[in-house]
């Protein structure tokens, strides 16, 4: 018996060995399958990377794969792959999965409902990619071991989902940088394990809830940037003891700030910037005692810096600019140990700096642009050799630079423009390795720039307008990176260093109203990179050199008020991207070419040249400049008989050859007039002679690329622009059903076609004529009104932007005298709620099919920033690049915002 229980056993054991390891084998053939299905489904058809996922492989090795002790997936972690694809429905078989990362990978589609099924989940990251639609919060239900829940930066869209409430044991939910909209749900305040949470970057509205201050294990609460709450700052947010970092930066809140918040002790980052807050600073917030980074920027803020913030000593940021803050910036804002960044611009401060600023050896960035501040700079501001920028401008700072900052290698950025700075620029400023712009414009420094100059990175070099003598250094030619330099409005003589022209990367050089007596050098025309080149105002002598038209990218070009001579060079006529050219002032001779590029520049680019006839005067009245006929010294002569009769025979002769000569014109144009064609668009009480009569030279009044321009007087005090087209009449190729439809367009701002008069040979257009003369010469360089700088650009690139985010043209759509940067300002202004959200939803072009928000509104700033009515408010074009190029990405864990004028 004992021999047949054991035979049973054995018998009963094989079966169960057999059965398990059937079952096993099925089990990973099956996830074998579901993992080959995914790289297919989640590759798509142009994506890659998952190459070591084969067939022939084991699938516990493949990367990012992990498995348990039964052979049953429980990691799957892709990361930063370019997949492009989307994730199947077969991911709800892998039911023994832990951990599912799926982040940076580009999939798009819809999460499908399978995932269900992944009940043992803990980590479920499906972070930056393209997911979109509705969250389906229902798969979290069963996810009851769920502990972290990441979506951040997708598309989904639809109300934040509530069925995550019942997830208690969930610590980390980041529902940030998608597209939800509503309101937060109250009951979010129920899930009480939460240490983290994420909802920045949406599209969220409504009262921000109070209930949330009864998460009292959350740590971390991004909740700003792009929504678009109603009120303010709940004050029970101040019992949730816990917290360390509160971000409810760019949200349209309003109201003060609640005193209440100082009761955050645990509390090391408070970013309340860019809203609509009002009131003082509580100085009840010195009571965050751990508090390390306060930014308040962008809001409308008052008062003074309480008294009380000098308890402080964790401090290392602290952003007050754009507000409306005033009083003195205390002494013990120098003596904070930890302080790294003070940005206080755009405000009312006054008085001095603290003499102890920097003395701690930790600041780094320093800007109190536009204040009221004075005094002396503090000696030590780079006394631990880590500052990166000063910025000081538009104050009223007096005195010296100090020796030690042209010993501080350290720092990368110095404009300290617009103030009453006076004597010697510190030799080591122009030898700093990091500098990469120096500003230094409208002061009173004088002395003479050192010999020695170097520095790789320094690309913007501003001495504008002070009283700096000498000549100008050679060794400015050592700057290899240089892209602007301006040292106009100073008492530079001597020559212009030929080195200065070997820099590759220059782009703009203005030495204008200085002493400078030399001839432009030659080797001018070997730098390229050139667009902008001012030598006016000096004492300039010689030729325009020879190769001037080397220089393709070369916008402007002004060398007026001068002693140049020779002629006005010929090859600038194929200068195609010179749109401003002064030649004015000058001893120029000969004749203004009238081709190619120079149909473009009207008298006053030659005006003030005594031996230069100008592009629109005849042959006969150029010969005649400065040979004026006068009264013979001799006095009064009595002509006798004889030459009187041979005068009037002479004069009789030539009066009856006149008018033959005329006789003749007009039966030729008589004739010439039967082969001429007037097409009409309204009624015209003129005809095609009359029209003829006026094309002569003496009736010029523009030249352009595509023809010339006569005014016409005709019959009945008619008055008409006619454009003589370059080219032959003959071929018409479609010429008269796009002239024909340009004859219909109506609009105040468009100059109406009346018809054209055309032949085989030529096509004359017959405009509305206008007396206010071409835009080009009231552009010409209004710029006279205003002050142009290199910012001018700026502007223009900024309403090139709102063109596109609004699809619109920027004038023309807005009614009389408003343009699309008005237009903007006007209706962003009217909001009822302002917010960033808002504002680019009022303007945005409603033809575009889902965009980026978040990217569409960090284009707006750009956009606004860019149009600036005041320049020194706009960024340059390189810090545009930058912005461009690095978005913010503020809404994960986001660093407090650092702004630089």
């Amino acid at each position: 018996m004992m021999m047949g229980d054991c035979f049973f056993c054995q018998i009963l054991l094989s079966f169960l060995c057999f059965l398990f390891l059937t079952t096993t084998s099925s089990s990973g053939n099956s996830e074998l399958d579901v993992l080959l299905k995914l790289k297919t489904a989640m590759t798509g058809p142009k994506g890659s990377g998952l190459e070591d996922w084969k067939p022939s492989s084991p699938y516990c090795s493949f990367s990012g794969v992990t498995c348990d002790s039964e052979s049953r997936v429980n990691t799957l972690v892709v990361r930063n792959l370019p997949l492009f694809g989307y994730l199947p429905p077969e991911i709800g078989m892998l039911s023994k999965l832990v951990n599912l990362t799926i982040a940076c990978d580009n999939l798009t589609g819809k999460l499908p409902a399978e995932m269900a099924n992944l009940k043992s989940l803990k980590h479920l990251n499906i972070s930056n990619n393209a997911f979109s639609g509705i969250f389906p919060g229902e798969i979290t239900l069963g996810m009851t071991e769920l502990e972290v829940l990441d979506i951040y930066d997708n598309s989904f869209t639809g109300p934040l989902p509530v069925e995550i409430v019942g997830l208690k044991k969930l610590k980390h939910l980041h529902l940030g940088g998608n597209y939800f909209s509503g309101s937060i749900p109250e009951n979010y305040s129920e899930i009480q394990s939460l240490m983290y949470l994420g909802l920045n970057g949406n599209s969220l509205t409504g009262k921000f809830p109070a209930s949330l201050a009864l998460l009292q294990n959350l740590e971390e609460m991004y909740v700003g940037y792009d929504n678009n709450y109603d009120g303010g700052i709940p004050p029970e947010l101040g019992s949730m003891n816990s917290l360390k970092l509160l971000d409810m930066g760019e949200c349209n809140l309003t109201g003060e700030i609640p005193v209440t918040l100082s009761q955050l002790k645990n509390l090391h980052s408070l970013f309340l910037q860019i809203n609509r807050l009002t009131g003082q600073i509580p100085p009840e917030l010195s009571g965050l005692e751990s508090l390390m980074s306060l930014d308040l920027s962008i809001n409308q803020l008052t008062g003074e810096i309480p008294a009380s913030f000098s308890g402080l000593k964790n401090l290392t940021l602290l952003n007050l600019f754009r507000n409306r803050f005033f009083g003195t910036i205390p002494e013990f804002i120098g003596e904070l140990p930890h302080l790294e960044v003070l940005q206080i611009w755009d405000n009312n401060f006054t008085f001095y700096l603290p003499e102890s600023l920097g003395r701690n050896g930790k600041l780094k960035d320093l800007d109190v642009t536009n204040n009221h501040l004075t005094g002396l700079i503090p000696r030590d501001l780079c006394k631990g050799g880590r500052l990166k920028t000063l910025i000081l401008m538009q104050n009223s700072f007096f005195g010296t630079i100090p020796d030690e900052l042209g010993q501080c290698t350290s720092l990368t950025k110095i404009r300290i423009g617009k103030n009453f700075f006076n004597g010697t620029i510190p030799t080591g400023i122009f030898n700093l390795p990091n500098v990469s712009i120096i500003e230094l414009n409208d002061n009173f420094f004088s002395g003479q720039l050192p010999s020695r100059i170097s520095g790789d990175s320094l690309g913007i070099l501003v001495l504008s307008n002070n009283w700096v003598s000498g000549k100008i250094p050679p060794a400015i030619g050592n700057l290899k990176n240089l892209q602007t330099l301006s040292i106009e409005h100073n008492r530079f003589y001597g020559e212009i260093p030929s080195e200065i022209f070997g820099l590759n990367n220059l782009t703009r050089i203005n030495v204008s109203a200085n002493n400078l007596s030399c001839e432009v050098p030659i080797t001018i025309t070997s730098c390229a990179s050139l667009t902008a080149i001012d030598f006016s105002q000096n004492s300039l002598v010689g030729e325009v050199p020879k190769g001037i038209s080397k220089l393709r990218d070369l916008s402007i070009l002004n060398l007026s008020k001068n002693h140049l001579t020779g002629e006005v060079p010929y090859e600038i006529k194929s200068m195609t991207s010179l749109t401003t050219l002064d030649l004015s002032y000058n001893d120029f001779i000969g004749h203004v070419p009238v081709d190619g590029q120079f149909m473009v520049f009207n008298d006053t680019s030659f005006v003030g040249n005594p031996n230069l006839c100008p592009p629109r005067h005849t042959s006969s009245t150029c010969s005649s400049m400065g040979n004026r006929v006068g009264t013979p010294s001799g006095g009064n002569k009595v002509l006798n008989p004889t030459k009187l009769s041979i005068i009037l025979i002479f004069l009789v002769t030539a009066l009856l050859l006149v008018l033959l000569t005329l006789y003749r014109i007009r039966k030729r144009k008589l004739q010439k007039s039967r082969a001429w064609k007037l097409t009409a668009f309204q009624r015209l009480d003129f005809k095609v002679e009359d029209v003829l009569d006026c094309v002569r030279e003496e009736n010029i009044i523009g030249k352009g690329g595509a023809g010339i321009v006569y005014r016409g007087s005709l019959p009945y005090g008619a008055e008409v622009a006619i454009k003589k087209l370059y080219g032959r009449g003959g071929s018409d190729h479609g010429f008269s059903a796009e002239i024909q439809t340009l004859g219909q367009i109506r609009h105040r701002y468009i100059v109406r076609l009346l018809g054209y008069v055309s032949n085989n040979d030529t096509n004359l257009l017959l405009y509305e004529y206008m007396p206010n003369g071409s835009l080009g010469e009231l552009l010409h360089e209004y710029a006279y009104t205003l002050k142009v700088d290199e910012k001018s650009d700026v502007y223009s690139f900024g309403v090139v932007l709102l063109e596109l985010i609004a699809g619109r043209r920027p004038v023309g759509d807005f009614g009389d005298g408003v343009d699309i940067v008005r237009w903007v300002t006007k209706t962003t202004s009217e909001l009822a709620q302002p917010s960033d959200q808002a504002a680019v939803l009022a303007v945005v072009d409603p033809r575009l099919h889902n965009p980026s928000l978040t990217g569409v509104i960090h284009l707006f700033k750009i956009a606004m920033m860019c149009v600036q009515d005041e320049s020194s408010a706009r960024p340059t074009m390189r810090e545009v690049v930058h912005m461009l190029t690095n978005p913010p990405t503020p809404r994960i864990a986001p660093t407090p915002i650092r702004f630089s004028l």
